[in-house]
């Protein structure tokens, strides 16, 4: 698999830091107005004598100053006692001017690209919500999967925060896609690095809201659940539990790094995306390949114990941290995300939140 692009080396990390005016915390303080500064603007205060960086976003109509997602001078101890830098992605998000949902984040170095939010009318802050990402498939769009998938019920009902980000290509005149790795459209032709994107959508949502984090999801369908497939290997640390219609794992190699649960539902008569491999996208079999994103953590085949449904094929592994594999196959379905997968999906997620 392609490795992640990172943004910035140790070097420039510092550089950047430098960069920001500091100021004093009397000056700015967290939840401030800042009506007359430039949205995006980043400056430097000490929060308990600690150096942490703030800047000016649009929060619910009003300029304010924020912790920013990501700070450019995080560091780990190491072994030997000193500080190294981690990679950072910077990023912009701004909210259209008509649409409060719809977003433009623009990670440095990448393209813009455009994303829907959906915070229920449920939610309470300070109280950690569920995050669930829906990725669209391969000519599809954030409007079609939202519409198909009907997982603003879900979010309304049970008070998850839910996001839609759209593929790239359209604005290019061809389909939009997400690269997945070996697949596919202009995304993966380009290069284009869809894993930062989704870390930096996450860490811009957890700037304003409160987040589970043992419950932050990503779901898709076709191209999208590949991509789900790829987060699930590359972004561990985050994403928690995957939810996979009609997709295929396309990394070249996959270094999950925590746990990760996984729901992989697929029609046997589908011949878009084949269960046992092959086809117009050379993708992998199914069950066969599902295993590699845990495979390090010894998970066990409890398929076995499962008991037999008319219609559908079931296998299962048990992993730790509370999370499990698990793939249904429906006899006669073909390469359609259904609602009564939506159910499936929604039920299996919140049955697995990752333990510590």
């Amino acid at each position: 698999m392609r490795g992640v692009k990172k943004v910035f080396v140790a070097l420039s990390a510092i550089l950047v830091w430098t960069a920001i005016p500091a100021v004093s915390a009397n000056a700015v303080s967290i939840g401030q107005t800042c009506a007359k500064t430039t949205l995006g603007t980043r400056v430097s205060i000490r929060v308990s004598k600690k150096p942490v960086i703030v800047v000016c976003r649009n929060i619910a109509g009003r300029k304010k100053w924020i912790r920013a997602a990501v700070q450019t001078l995080a560091t780990t101890t190491t072994s030997t006692s000193t500080t190294v830098p981690e990679p950072v992605i910077n990023y912009t998000d701004v909210v259209d001017a008509v649409d409060s949902t719809l977003h433009t984040i623009t990670v440095e170095g990448l393209r813009p690209r455009k994303y829907y939010l959906n915070v229920p009318s449920t939610y309470i802050p300070g109280t950690a919500s569920p995050l669930i990402i829906g990725f669209h498939g391969i000519g599809g769009s954030s409007a079609i999967f939202r519409a198909w998938s009907k997982l603003d019920i879900y979010a309304e009902e049970r008070g998850m925060i839910a996001v839609y980000p759209e593929g790239y290509g359209p604005e290019f005149g061809v389909e939009a896609s997400w690269n997945a790795g070996l697949c596919c459209g202009l995304a993966n032709l380009n290069e284009l690095d869809d894993v930062s994107l989704t870390s930096a959508i996450i860490d811009s949502i957890e700037a304003k809201y409160m987040i589970d984090k043992s419950r932050v999801w990503a779901v898709g369908f076709s191209n999208g659940g590949m991509l789900s497939y790829r987060l699930a290997c590359e972004l561990s640390d985050k994403i928690t539990a995957i939810g996979v219609g009609a997709g295929s794992i396309m990394s070249k190699t996959c270094n999950t790094t925590k746990p990760v649960s996984i729901l992989h539902l697929h029609g046997a008569s589908d011949t878009d995306i084949l269960f046992n491999g092959a086809g117009f996208y050379s993708t992998r079999d199914v069950v066969s390949n599902i295993t590699t994103v845990n495979a390090q953590f010894g998970c066990t085949d409890v398929s076995s114990t499962l008991s037999k449904i008319i219609g559908q094929t079931d296998w299962k592994w048990t992993c730790p941290n509370g999370t499990d594999v698990q793939v249904i196959k429906y006899d006669g379905q073909g390469h359609e995300w259904t609602f009564a997968w939506t159910k499936e999906v929604i039920k299996f997620l919140f049955a697995h939140p990752r333990t510590p």
